[in-house]
């Protein structure tokens, strides 16, 4: 469902399929594992999804929370070359209310 690239401290997430309640695990695993290893930045590339489930959000809020807590942000990009840094779970249900209205 994801696949995962690191470059030196940095670590990009992508996806290009549907992201339903499956996803939410394997996500929050490489997520955890990143930002435990102090990845920054992290980005989730969700240009190529065309739909995510609440579980996914999740998932994504509270590994925004956490980057957040520790100085860093969650980088986000969406269809339409919107980009988001974000630094909480309020940013980033508010910046995925511009892609996928019925999940945020």
């Amino acid at each position: 469902m994801f696949t995962m690239v690191r470059l030196d401290r940095a670590a990009l997430f992508c996806a290009d399929e549907p992201l339903g309640g499956a996803a939410a695990p394997q996500l929050h695993q490489l997520l955890d594992e990143a930002i435990t290893e102090g990845a920054h930045p992290v980005v989730v590339d969700l240009v190529a999804v065309p739909d995510l489930d609440e579980g996914v959000v999740a998932v994504l809020a509270a590994a925004a929370d956490r980057l957040g807590h520790s100085g860093h942000c969650l980088e986000l990009r969406l269809s339409a070359d919107r980009r988001f840094q974000l630094m909480s779970a309020f940013e980033l249900r508010a910046a995925l209310a511009e892609g996928y209205p019925e999940a945020a």
